[in-house]
């Protein structure tokens, strides 16, 4: 870019410009999630937020919030690629088949959570992850990675689990969000939406 980088953010009637919002879904569609349902229950968890996002999203005079995700089985790959506004922004569903490469996801997220990308006076992202948590790939070292570098450091995102299924490891979703009681079940959908009204107004 021939030097326009961080124009965006000029108002020319020089009123107070608004701050871009960038919020993840990111959604494991591995074979494991095809057990017990939970594939559904991750569909259904992420259509019945989105109401709660549009409305916390309406509530904020600050920031407009720009939603994307991604899905991981074998590898990862966008699902939705480009930062949708949140009034426009829909789901369509996944279907689950491979391996977990929960890393894979990581490190799609890492690359796109630079300061060139994000622009520098971008909030926190919020990421949401919604896994069973038995990830099948070296997700260890890439969370590392993501956790040593800009804005993957601590207190840079706001960063919230879904446990899908009665049988997923919450130590492996605490262990992404750094916090035990970031970690929600995915049948408190009401809980889970109060949360990302609040993930997204703080």
């Amino acid at each position: 870019g021939g030097g326009v980088e961080g124009r965006e953010d000029i108002d020319p009637l020089g009123s107070v410009s608004r701050s871009k919002l960038h919020f993840f879904w990111v959604a494991d569609c591995s074979g494991s999630m095809k057990a017990q349902g939970k594939i559904q229950a991750l569909n259904n968890a992420i259509h019945e937020c989105i109401p709660s996002t549009r409305e916390a999203n309406r509530s904020n005079p600050f920031a407009d919030m720009l939603v994307r995700a991604i899905r991981f089985s074998s590898g990862a790959q966008w699902h939705i690629s480009t930062p949708t506004p949140v009034e426009e922004f829909l789901w369509r569903d996944l279907d689950a088949s491979g391996m977990t490469d929960m890393g894979a996801a990581i490190r799609l997220l890492r690359n796109e959570l630079t300061p060139e990308k994000m622009g520098r006076r971008a909030l926190p992202p919020v990421i949401v992850l919604l896994s069973d948590g038995s990830p099948t790939d070296a997700w260890e070292g890439a969370l590392e990675d993501f956790n040593n570098t800009g804005w993957g450091r601590p207190g840079r995102t706001v960063r919230v689990a879904v446990a899908i299924g009665r049988d997923a490891d919450k130590e492996v979703l605490a262990k992404f969000t750094g916090n035990p009681e970031t970690v929600f079940e995915a049948d408190s959908a009401q809980r889970l939406a109060d949360l990302i009204k609040w993930a997204s107004v703080t």
